[in-house]
């Protein structure tokens, strides 16, 4: 099966976009295929979320021509829920008549309200190591949410309904960073390039790379997902806390010295000496513990599986939550799986079974290898469901 980063860029090869793309120029590419992404999101999910009475703000945000609307013209106070109140649920009527009027809805951090979607983020944030956010934009007829800008991320663009004219002026600045902000205010180049995104339409846009849209006629929507790198600079502000362990860079800067550009020279030198004795994997080891925490992981059909636990049989049919970061390992005997901030333990015997789980990852209980009885096993697998490791897809004797 095609991976989503192959499916977005195609007919390119992800090859290719690193090569070529990657930080380098935009990439667009036209299909005009309304089925292209109807595997990842639909419009008809996008509705059914809109019309959901339980969204809050900044869930759900409303900007128009390069501002955001105060969250008080469209959001409810004290709405009782149960015994509670809450501020910031968005007025569902409120906000589609600030939406007629040209408002542009931002359903923010989509990866967390649509599976399919949040399993595409989870494979990019994986690929590049770093968080992957998806923003929703629903834009009415010819109406335009932002003035020209560049992003401090790169982002894919993945055109769902509709069609939307992006205006392209080109890098500002290459690969800005969040402390490198956009001057929008008296911004009066032409574009270098206009494009006009159809369904199934993709567009690739470089951090630093400015670039507004427009609506065309009719409602457009797209997803905007963002490439939340992580750059050199983050990589070795990681790598220099080791040096806390020297005991000469944990002295003071000696301001009050008339020799203080002799003694700079003097660390930087020790600096330069020092840096080949760093432990490299700890500073990426940090970026990837990160990113992980940042990045939502789905588990798929728990409460179902919880369920369905007493009607385990050996045709059940198993499979690894794959959206789900795991670490494993062994020590003194037993084997462990790490997950959610958890250690999850077993004995060292039923390390063949942990390991066919996470090479096979699609199995029944009868599959299972190992020496131990069918008892021992069914346990071992009600405890990683239990856990969120693994869920029952189906029973195969149902097929």
């Amino acid at each position: 099966m095609n991976s989503f980063f192959c499916k977005i860029v195609t007919p390119y090869t992800v090859e290719d976009f690193f090569n070529a793309y990657h930080e380098k120029d935009i990439l667009h590419v036209q299909r005009n295929d309304k089925e292209h992404y109807s595997d990842i999101l639909t419009s008809l999910e996008i509705s059914d979320f809109l019309d959901r009475q339980d969204v809050f703000y900044p869930s759900l945000r409303i900007v128009k021509n390069g501002k955001e609307i105060p969250s008080g013209e469209y959001t409810l106070k004290g709405v009782p829920i149960g015994h509670h109140k809450r501020d910031g649920i968005i007025n569902t009527e409120k906000a589609f008549a600030l939406f007629n009027d040209g408002g542009t809805f931002v359903i923010q951090a989509g990866q967390r309200y649509f599976d399919h979607l949040s399993a595409c983020c989870m494979e990019l944030s994986r690929k590049f190591n770093a968080p992957v956010q998806a923003n929703l934009y629903i834009t009415p007829n010819r109406s335009q949410g932002f003035n020209p800008h560049w992003d401090t991320h790169d982002v894919f663009v993945l055109q769902i309904s509709g069609t939307k004219t992006w205006h392209l002026y080109g890098f500002e600045k290459e690969l800005p960073t969040k402390n490198q902000g956009f001057i929008s205010k008296g911004y009066s180049k032409e574009p270098i390039q206009t494009i006009r995104l159809s369904p199934g339409d993709f567009l690739y846009v470089p951090r630093g790379y400015v670039h507004d849209a427009v609506a065309d006629d009719g409602i457009s929507s797209h997803i905007t997902i963002g490439i939340l790198s992580f750059t050199w600079i983050r990589y070795f502000a990681e790598l220099f806390t080791q040096l806390e362990n020297e005991k000469a860079f944990r002295e003071a800067v000696p301001f009050w010295r008339d020799d203080l550009p002799d003694k700079i020279k003097e660390k930087t030198a020790l600096l330069k000496g020092t840096i080949d004795k760093l432990n490299v994997e700890d500073g990426i080891r940090k970026l990837t513990v990160q990113y992980e925490k940042l990045q939502p992981q789905l588990l798929n059909r728990y409460f179902e599986s919880l369920l369905n636990l007493d009607d385990l049989s050996s045709s059940s049919v198993i499979s690894l939550n794959s959206t789900v970061f795991f670490e494993r390992g062994g020590q003194e005997g037993n084997c462990f799986i790490k997950c959610f901030g958890k250690t999850i333990q077993f004995p060292q015997t039923l390390k063949p079974l942990i390991d066919f789980i996470f090479d096979t990852q699609s199995f029944t209980l009868r599959d299972l290898p190992g020496a131990a009885d069918e008892d021992v096993k069914k346990a071992a697998i009600a405890k990683l469901i239990r856990e969120g490791v693994v869920y029952i897809e189906a029973d195969s004797s149902s097929n």
